[in-house]
């Protein structure tokens, strides 16, 4: 049940994250340069993956989430911030199983 909290609230984070993120570029798409727009929505579009999937409580969720969070470490202060929340939740609660 805990640990289902954790999941719930990474989760929601992360689909704010990579929500905040992907409509930045989609207002800013003009100006950006198209590399640089296509790889911050892609990078985007994980974050939101990675939060459905730790929603959905999904078997094997690591497999995203977990490059999620390696990304998540660049994006300082809040996504710093969720990713050693993730790590430390993957590292003590899910090896576990």
């Amino acid at each position: 049940m805990k640990n289902n909290v954790h999941k719930q609230i990474i989760g929601v984070c992360w689909i704010v994250l990579g929500a905040l993120i992907f409509s930045l570029l989609m207002l800013k798409l003009t100006s950006a340069g198209s590399a640089v727009a296509a790889i911050g929505m892609a990078i985007g579009l994980l974050y939101l993956v990675a939060g459905f999937w730790l929603m959905a409580n999904l078997p094997k969720s690591w497999w995203v989430c977990l490059p999620a969070a390696v990304l998540s470490l660049f994006t300082f202060p809040v996504g710093t911030l969720i990713a050693i929340y993730y790590l430390w939740y993957y590292f003590k609660h899910e090896q576990i199983r």
